[in-house]
């Protein structure tokens, strides 16, 4: 009998452990939920976020307070978020950059396909290649054979090493066969406003901020790089039909959770999220910002994260091949 009597007590005691560990995963949230956004306020993982802030808060029952943590090209904030308390109260924003500037910045402290974890797919959009309106060129074509002339190399610019705009850059002008002068700026307005102001020659932008400028005549667009046309400006076409199907790339966004977040929590703010992304506000909003909600066979935590392992693979054979860890052109 006391044998029984102290085999029950140990499993007591057990189920009791278990039910503690797992009673802040039921209770979760029960506080205000803090988002890092790990970019200046205004780019795209900001307004990501913020289009979705108070939806996502709705769902949650808990306030959405978000935090821009910039530096390092996104490391910094990413580092930040990456190691706090795996409770699911300090999450994540953020982009293929994410990835981009890990294999760009070998060093760094964190490992991000170890330390986070991803909660959902945020959005996808694409980007147009635009130009200062006065290149004597209208199709890709004629692109090519102007950056190959005299007075070159053109000059490139893009948002900050290791954002997508830049790899685009480097990649675009690999499959031209044309030298450029890569130029770096703090962000994407400071990057468009060279090319309005004729400046700079070209730069990968998003349709939020292209689209305006192409149809006020300000910039002139040569490709779009998406599956399909933007129908606001369906006279554009992708960059498959001009014959570069692998300048087709998505700028996704993400949200994360430190590695180690129990998976109750990880399910309750996907599903969340699933929630926020089903409404036809947010949708609206989508569709002003030119971006979109991805599939629902997309939508889980399980497929994101096997989707940003299959980022990370890609965009490291470009940075190997393009040898951008060492040289930080």
């Amino acid at each position: 009998m006391r044998k029984r009597s102290g085999w029950m007590t140990g499993v007591l005691g057990l189920t009791l452990m278990l039910g503690a560990g797992s009673a802040p995963a039921q209770d979760y949230p029960t506080r205000p939920i803090t988002v890092i956004s790990p970019y200046a306020a205004g780019g795209p993982s900001d307004i990501a976020i913020r289009s979705i802030s108070d939806r996502l808060s709705q769902s949650l029952g808990q306030t959405i307070v978000i935090e821009n943590v910039a530096g390092a090209g996104g490391l910094a904030g990413t580092t930040r978020a990456a190691r706090a308390a795996p409770d699911g109260y300090t999450l994540l924003i953020n982009q293929n950059g994410l990835l981009i500037s890990a294999l760009l910045n070998p060093s760094a402290s964190i490992d991000v396909l170890k330390d986070l974890t991803a909660i959902g797919m945020v959005n996808v959009s694409y980007s147009f290649l635009v130009g200062r309106p006065d290149i004597p060129a209208k199709t890709v074509s004629e692109l090519v054979t102007w950056m190959k002339g005299p007075g070159k190399p053109v000059k490139f610019a893009h948002p900050g090493i290791g954002s997508v705009a830049h790899l685009q850059a480097v990649l675009f002008s690999k499959a031209a066969g044309a030298d450029a002068t890569l130029i770096s700026y703090r962000g994407g307005g400071q990057a468009m406003n060279d090319i309005v102001g004729g400046h700079a020659d070209l730069v990968w932008a998003a349709p939020s901020t292209a689209a305006p400028l192409i149809e006020a005549g300000k910039i002139r667009a040569f490709g779009f790089g998406a599956p399909r046309r933007h129908p606001p400006q369906p006279d554009v076409p992708t960059f498959g039909e001009a014959g570069y199907p692998k300048l087709e790339i998505q700028f996704w966004q993400a949200l994360f959770a430190p590695a180690g977040t129990p998976k109750p929590i990880v399910e309750r703010l996907n599903r969340a999220l699933r929630e926020t992304l089903a409404d036809p506000k947010v949708k609206a909003i989508y569709t002003q910002n030119g971006v979109e909600a991805f599939p629902d066979d997309q939508l889980s935590s399980e497929a994101a994260n096997v989707l940003v392992k299959a980022e990370f693979a890609r965009w490291k054979d470009v940075v190997a091949s393009e040898k951008l860890a060492t040289s930080g052109n």
